[in-house]
């Protein structure tokens, strides 16, 4: 077993400006089986050709970059960081899609020689990956035939390599079940971004807000309905959604049929123009998560405030951008519904049978301890565990004076997920 970072008498750089340069790069590009083209940069260690790859993704994040690097390589392993075909944009991501682009990216590397592969999902990453591993595992005849918006999608045909371990870390339970959380539930229009309703809202000072930085308090019955209706906007979404696609479909029919060539002119116009018609939710308040300013719901070490938003998460929640603003459909059901999304961690991940490590940064603002917990009990692994990195921010930067006092909470994430790396698979 290699030593850890401390016993080698050095703190190990994590800027991508400190990268040993002896350290190789390859920069791959890919397509997947549906044509859709990738890309990702594999980092191998200079001097060995490590039979352990660990693979990154995330599902719009930019992950050829990420801060695991070179600690791992390091390490002797080589890292595999590949970008998805919606780098950046969600706006009409389907997270059924995303898994043609890791099937493409996990052939390469079995095709590489690489004879074992760690599926390291950080963040979006940690639903991403078990969502594909949940699938790779299954018989082809049990794989997924459709998206929520009803679009095919043929995984049955797939050639899907499966992962040998997983490893989770700051990992929230998919974008659909972390929009459910931060869905502001007082909206009353959709197509009025300044409509409410005063008694579910959480920046309502008759309901418990408190002006940041001083702490909010919410009382726990009022917190429970609150969470009910979150889950009924989201259904309110998703019949709009639903309702958006079913036009399509219709008019599509229509100007396909046999009859539409005997229509008027005008009707077939207007048929034709509907049928190209490509329509977009415009999806406002979407940071209205309690647990945000009131550090009694789920208690951490997490100071108050989200990373969506600087200070108050009201700022976030009525201003520009913000998450799921702008979305298609399809987009929407596949990604951001919480109450549609079939890449919802706590179900998925029952189907992932490999060793799985879970890592909870615990001065995260956006992610919370009963959700940890939650993917712990859930796990379908019989080798499984839950371990805390204490003082660590989402990002793994320190937090507070206490966690600057301690190793550079990814140092500490490397020494501690290397031996479990090893235990179960040998060195690199």
């Amino acid at each position: 077993m290699t030593q850890p970072l401390e016993a080698r008498g050095r703190r190990l750089p994590f800027a991508f400006t400190a990268l040993d340069p002896r350290i190789r790069r390859d920069v791959v590009y890919l397509e997947a089986s549906d044509t859709a083209q990738t890309f990702g940069i594999l980092y191998r260690p200079p001097d060995r050709e490590p039979r352990t790859v660990v693979y990154l993704m995330h599902p719009r994040g930019e992950f050829t970059r990420h801060y695991v690097v070179p600690g791992l390589t390091a390490r002797g392993y080589a890292v595999f960081g590949q970008n998805s075909r919606y780098l950046n944009n969600d706006t009409d991501m389907v997270h059924e899609r995303i898994l043609l682009d890791i099937a493409a990216g996990m052939r390469w590397l079995r095709g590489q020689g690489f004879e074992r592969v760690v599926l390291l999902g950080n963040s979006g990453g940690g639903s991403l990956l078990a969502f594909y591993q949940s699938q790779a595992s299954r018989p082809s005849a049990a794989r997924l035939s459709s998206t929520p918006s009803g679009e095919p999608i043929d995984l049955a045909s797939e050639q899907m390599p499966p992962g040998d371990l997983y490893i989770a870390v700051a990992a929230h339970l998919g974008e659909g079940r972390f929009m459910l959380n931060v869905l502001d539930p007082s909206v009353t229009n959709e197509s009025d971004p300044a409509s409410y309703d005063p008694r579910w809202d959480m920046y309502n000072p008759d309901t418990g807000y408190r002006p940041f930085p001083e702490p909010s308090s919410y009382d726990p019955a009022w917190l429970a309905e609150y969470r009910k209706q979150q889950r009924e906007r989201s259904l309110r979404l998703d019949a709009i959604a639903r309702e958006y696609l079913a036009e399509h479909a219709y008019f599509r029919g229509e100007l396909r049929s046999d009859r539409y060539a005997a229509l008027p002119a005008a009707t077939r116009s207007l048929i034709a123009r509907r049928a190209r018609l490509g329509r977009y939710m415009v999806i406002y308040r979407t940071l209205a998560n309690p647990a945000y300013l009131d550090p009694s719901i789920d208690p951490s070490r997490r100071p108050l405030g989200s990373i969506f938003s600087p200070g108050d998460p009201i700022i976030g929640n009525y201003g520009y951008g913000g998450l799921a603003r702008v979305m298609t459909p399809r987009g929407w059901l596949s990604t951001w519904s919480g109450t549609s999304s079939q890449a919802d961690l706590p179900e998925t991940i029952a189907h992932v049978k490999i060793p799985t490590l879970i890592v909870f940064a615990d001065g995260d603002c956006d992610i919370f301890p009963s959700e940890q917990r939650e993917i712990l009990e859930k796990s379908g692994a019989a080798d499984k565990a839950l371990v805390t990195l204490e003082w660590a921010d989402h990002y793994l930067n320190p937090v507070g004076e206490e966690g600057r006092r301690l190793p550079d909470p990814r140092e500490r994430l490397i020494d501690l997920i290397v031996p479990w790396i090893e235990e179960r698979i040998g060195e690199p």
